[in-house]
């Protein structure tokens, strides 16, 4: 990044400087990236109350729904509110959250929009997150490594006890962290995985396709933390979205976001896809399964949908997203269910 994108928040643990306006290099070519008065990307400052005739919903994710890699106006929530005239969409999806700070942005700002509906969409890796009490980040004035602290929840009892609040300032570089206390993100930035993803990268240009029959041939299921309904992951995962939608005060709507290993297929999602129905069934809540959608499109499409190497949605992917989207959205309004 070019400059600084984000500044201390003491619950979340950040957010982005309010009011910013910035261009970020990225392979894609750059993207703009502007936030308003709340600390949020958006072109535009949140208002409350919401204008007459408008359904408003208030978004919640990390980076697939913040849209890393792409701008404002191309990210999957703005499109929403193009092809569905009658919505307003508040996106308040921060990078590299987890489902504990996705809730507490919740928490923090959700009564302010004056919300109709929550869409919540917990990127499936986010498990994971929920488990860390730091994050691996790149320090910002030296792009060096460091351990930055988060806020996160133990469950104890079958009851969330919040951990970190307020957040810890203070940083600690990679080299004095010992093994033990690597979060679960330390695999994904390191050194070794950089040089791994160029590997990869080589062997997919001399060998189309070989990687992925070896991927489906073992019929990964990843995150491994969804096979079982009582393994502790998830457990807290499920423990933080119950609490979020007994608190809500408007319907929530829970879509997951596959990884791409699910998109192609290269990783199983049965196992995630039956936790998230359990838990909808349970709550009563709405449950919204992308992938049915999404695989209908042909297999050079979905390729086409990411970058090459950053393993986010690009502008297709963000379109195939809004319009998988769009008719479960459509349906929830007061127009649709006229």
């Amino acid at each position: 990044m070019t400059r600084n994108l984000f500044e201390y928040h003491p619950v979340l643990g950040y957010r982005y400087i309010p009011g910013l306006r910035a261009r970020v290099r990225h392979e894609g070519g750059g993207y703009l990236v502007r936030t308003n008065g709340w600390g949020f990307r958006s072109d535009h400052d949140f208002t409350v109350p919401k204008p007459a005739g408008r359904f408003r919903i208030a978004l919640f994710g990390d980076s697939y729904t913040a849209g890393e890699g792409v701008s404002n106006g191309q990210r999957f929530g703005d499109l929403l509110e193009e092809q569905l005239p009658q919505i307003e969409l508040f996106n308040l999806a921060l990078p590299g959250t987890g489902t504990d700070q996705q809730y507490l942005t919740f928490r923090e700002y959700g009564a302010g929009t004056s919300a109709d509906l929550l869409l919540i969409c917990p990127l499936v890796e986010n498990i994971l997150r929920n488990l860390d009490s730091e994050r691996l980040t790149q320090s910002s004035a030296q792009g060096e490594l460091v351990m930055r602290p988060k806020p996160y929840f133990q469950l104890r009892a079958g009851e969330l006890e919040l951990r970190h609040v307020p957040v810890p300032k203070g940083v600690t570089p990679l080299a004095d962290v010992p093994a033990d206390r690597l979060p679960s993100n330390a695999e994904q930035v390191s050194p070794v995985r950089r040089r791994l993803r160029k590997i990869n990268a080589a062997v997919d240009r001399r060998l189309p396709g070989f990687r992925e029959w070896t991927q489906r041939v073992r019929h990964l299921s990843l995150p491994a933390e969804y096979r079982s309904a009582s393994d502790p992951a998830w457990l807290l995962m499920s423990a933080i979205l119950r609490q979020w939608i007994e608190e809500a005060e408007v319907p929530v709507v829970l879509c997951p976001i596959p990884t791409f290993a699910h998109l192609f297929k290269t990783a199983s999602a049965d196992d995630y896809r039956a936790r998230f129905a359990e838990l909808a069934e349970q709550t009563q809540v709405e449950l919204i399964d992308l992938l049915p959608t999404l695989w209908e499109h042909p297999a050079n499409v979905l390729k086409r949908s990411r970058f090459p190497h950053d393993e986010h949605p690009n502008r297709l992917g963000h379109r195939l997203l809004a319009e998988a989207l769009a008719p479960h959205l459509e349906r929830l309004t007061p127009a649709g269910q006229n």
